[in-house]
């Protein structure tokens, strides 16, 4: 039977820990999915990004690192501070990578927008999985509010 101190008493708390709890696997996932495809995601990372590749070529390996330690901590509910940074500093890094790759690679635009927008809405849905997972504890009158 599970603690009713852990488990949300409403309807918005029961879909703010559902949907933290699932993007959070989401970004484990993906990035244990960028490990276990290493060669070519290094590839995809490093291509177009012209004298710099290198840096691509570390960074697809930095990425899923983040996305696994950001979703973890995200799916556990703990250190926020450490999850908030490793998810954003991911997800972020996608859309300028990818924009990057059309500045100093000439790749057209055409083919780095739509990962660019992608990973613009897994950017949007972080935001709201932050803004309605401020429910604990069942409440959700306030952001932030915590009732005993």
């Amino acid at each position: 039977m599970l603690n009713p101190a852990w488990c949300p008493k409403t309807p918005k708390a029961i879909v703010a820990l559902c949907l933290r709890v699932s993007f959070g696997l989401s970004l484990v996932f993906v990035g244990i999915a960028h490990y276990l495809t290493i060669s070519a995601f290094r590839g995809m990372v490093a291509d177009g990004l012209g004298v710099i590749s290198i840096l691509g070529s570390v960074w697809a390996y930095i990425l899923p690192a983040l996305m696994i330690v950001g979703g973890g901590l995200l799916v556990a509910d703990k250190r926020r501070d450490i999850e908030a940074w490793a998810t954003s500093v991911a997800l972020g890094s996608i859309p300028a990578g990818m924009l990057l790759k059309s500045v100093v690679g000439g790749l057209s635009l055409a083919d780095t927008m739509p990962a660019a927008i992608n990973a613009f809405v897994w950017i949007i849905l972080y935001l709201l999985v932050l803004r309605i997972s401020c429910c604990t504890s069942g409440s959700c009158e306030k952001p932030g509010t915590v009732t005993m």
